[in-house]
């Protein structure tokens, strides 16, 4: 065993951030014991059991995702002052034409 400064391992093609809670298709929280087997691969560990190597972590208990993060202050923050998409005005408001010809319009296609 060994203590390297990894952050991403690549399994599968899928690279696994070391730095998150994974989550397994059961709902287990695996972290990263911050230790790698002989070979370099890093060892998980989900909740008081043994760590298991990455790979072995996959293959058992199905595909890992990264466990959300909580929204931060600057999320929210990005969220309420990002620039929509502007319109002009005439383009979002519905025609009273367009409503009062709706009715003709309905009732060809239910006699259709």
């Amino acid at each position: 065993m060994s203590t390297t400064p990894l952050t991403v391992w690549l399994l599968d093609g899928v690279e696994i951030d070391l730095t998150r809670t994974q989550l397994d298709v059961d709902g287990g929280r695996w972290d990263w014991t911050g230790t790698t087997t002989e070979t370099g691969e890093p060892l998980m560990r989900c909740g008081d059991t043994a760590p298991l190597p990455l790979s072995e972590v996959y293959a058992t208990y199905g595909p890992l995702i990264p466990a959300p993060r909580p929204v931060t202050h600057a999320d929210r923050l990005a969220a309420y002052t990002a620039c929509p998409a502007v319109l002009p005005t005439k383009e979002r408001q519905p025609r009273p034409l367009a409503f009062a010809a709706l009715p003709s319009h309905l009732s060809r296609k239910a006699a259709a």
